[in-house]
């Protein structure tokens, strides 16, 4: 009896240890899969790309280890998988982690909402958001002929068919008024060959990734970046996606995940010259060019994240899924159609980022600056218009509850979507009445929207301005009723720097 006492309080004192000793008060047993947790690494794929910086730093690099952590303070081992074959990381995502593929894998929201009819019987969820491409980006025009989105009507655009810089291209088009017929398309097999056919004058435009199209326009004669990410700084989301089996399976590691790549991105905002020596090594690229890779995006933190999984943020998840999706189904890529076939809600799932927001700082690190030269109105360059038709009551410039809606809907996302860019409002009329007073009534429409969105938004000043033009830019004739309606409208027009 004494001998199997003895036995006893050998096996509890070594179980407590186990509890004690176990990071972040996680228990592991029968393969860990009883607590939320796989008795092997969370496999993430990754590919090459700045944007990881949080996860690297959080996993003292790539592949799995205890020295890091997401060891130390939660429990999981992370294998962060470069697989820059797009086929190859969908192949190795739809075998999942469990069959030596992998659990979570990489994307954009806008690639998200190409992919995600497809992959539905996998329940995939969008987990969190990694990151913002700021820069990383970016469409290169021969500057001789294209010097705003609306001159690239009928031009010649290369581009990698599906992918974000697709997306990119089909945006820009549809806000500037063009259609998908108003451009020839040169669809080549990816973003590299893009900016090669560009830089050989074989194409008028192209939309690329860094460093690629820099170097396009650089030594293509004439080119010129037109804009990039750095001013449409709400575009461009990756995000993780994570199976539904592994998350059904695995609650807390996913939470655990979420948790720690958070950390991570608080370690990196505080300094980030560790991960730019980690990257550099795993990637094996040179010091300078992990820096600069670095400085291509934009690492959401806690608060951040909460805010783009938002759904009424004009610039969040759901808005940039709804607004991909439909013209990836007016392309005819996808017959599925968002709120008949399925709802937005269905492809993510936030529970995990709502459960460890507390812990972090409510303070977003948002670091979006829009350059001041431009701001004071010096070195300004249009890069894109919007036309949007407003409606006031006659002679009047106080916004209706419609008018407030139309904002609302067509010009609040457009506004945030190009959030380093300075706006100008310009109200328009037709020519009845006096030129003096629909100058000035103009001008008064152009405030009212400016104000509107200022206040609602909680949007800088500084980025705006209200001019009005009375009929001094008519976009139709004003002898006939169609085309004077056309002409009493507000233009929203986006200058960069560049």
């Amino acid at each position: 009896m004494k001998k199997f006492n003895v036995i006893l309080v050998i096996i509890v004192i070594i179980v407590a240890a186990v509890i004690i000793l176990k990071p972040d008060g996680n228990k592991i047993g029968d393969g860990g899969s009883s607590y939320g947790l796989p008795d092997r690494p969370v496999r993430v794929g990754i590919v090459t790309w700045g944007g990881y910086a949080g996860g690297i730093m959080a996993n003292n690099g790539f592949s799995p280890n205890k020295n890091c952590d997401f060891y130390r303070n939660h429990g999981i081992e992370v294998d962060l998988q470069v697989i820059d074959d797009f086929v190859m990381s969908r192949s190795a995502f739809k075998a999942g982690g469990d069959k030596d593929g992998i659990d979570i894998v990489w994307a954009t929201v806008d690639a998200y909402a190409l992919e995600y009819p497809a992959l539905r019987d996998l329940n995939p969820k969008c987990i969190l958001q990694y990151d913002w491409s700021r820069g990383g980006d970016a469409i290169a025009v021969d500057g001789r002929k294209i010097k705003t989105a609306k001159d690239l009507k009928d031009k010649s655009i290369s581009v990698a068919e599906d992918t974000p810089s697709h997306y990119f291209a089909l945006f820009v088009l549809d806000e500037a008024g063009l259609g998908l017929r108003d451009v020839r398309w040169s669809f080549v097999n990816s973003a590299i060959d893009a900016a090669n056919v560009f830089k050989a004058g074989n194409v008028d435009a192209t939309v690329s990734w860094s460093p690629d199209v820099y170097i396009a326009a650089r030594e293509r004669a004439g080119g010129k970046i037109l804009m990039s990410t750095r001013e449409a700084t709400n575009l461009i989301a990756d995000i993780f996606v994570a199976r539904g089996d592994f998350i059904e399976k695995y609650p807390k590691a996913v939470e655990a995940f979420v948790k720690g790549w958070l950390e991570g991105v608080d370690k990196v905002h505080q300094n980030p010259q560790p991960v730019i020596r980690l990257m550099a090594d795993g990637f094996n690229l040179p010091m300078e060019d992990s820096e600069a890779m670095l400085g291509d995006v934009h690492l959401p933190n806690a608060a951040d994240n909460v805010a783009f999984f938002n759904p009424y943020d004009p610039t969040g998840y759901d808005a940039i899924f709804d607004k991909s999706s439909r013209l990836w189904k007016k392309l005819g890529k996808i017959d599925a159609e968002v709120g008949r076939d399925y709802m937005v809600k269905e492809t993510r799932e936030t529970r995990f980022l709502v459960t460890v927001a507390s812990s972090f700082s409510p303070d977003r690190a948002d670091p979006i600056v829009v350059d001041p030269t431009y701001v004071k109105g010096k070195g300004k360059d249009e890069i894109i218009t919007k036309e949007v038709s407003i409606n006031f009551p006659s002679g009047s410039a106080e916004l209706s509850a419609e008018a407030r809606e139309i904002i609302r809907k067509d010009v609040a996302p457009f506004v945030q979507t190009y959030g380093g860019c300075f706006i100008s409002l310009e109200g328009n009329t037709d020519n009845v009445g006096g030129y003096d007073y629909n100058k000035n009534l103009s001008l008064r429409r152009a405030a009212s929207v400016r104000d509107f969105l200022i206040s609602e938004y909680d949007l800088p000043s500084s980025r705006f301005e209200a001019k009005g033009n009375a009929w001094d830019k008519p976009v139709d004739s004003n002898a006939t009723e169609a085309g004077r309606a056309r002409n009493r409208r507000t233009d929203i027009v986006v200058s960069s720097g560049q």
